[in-house]
């Protein structure tokens, strides 16, 4: 038998007739998507992040290339 609170108040299932399953059942849907979605919002944020510090890594190696003493075999 499964739970569900609402207003602080506690519903058993097996007390619902079907079109209460029904609404139960998309509760359910909905919020098994609104988990895989902040899941994927923390997959993206780690992503840009990653991405932000090659940028970051990048930057750092073209200043350092450009800070290089010329070779004195000219």
């Amino acid at each position: 038998m499964a739970k569900i609170t609402i207003n602080e108040k506690d519903y058993y299932t097996d007390d619902f007739n079907e079109r209460q399953m029904g609404m139960y059942r998309e509760i359910t849907m909905a919020q098994e998507e609104m988990s895989r979605l902040k899941y994927l919002i923390q997959v993206m944020d780690a992503r840009c992040n990653m991405l932000g510090g090659w940028i970051v890594e990048q930057a750092e190696e073209a200043e350092q290339e450009e800070a290089k003493p010329e070779s004195a075999d000219g």
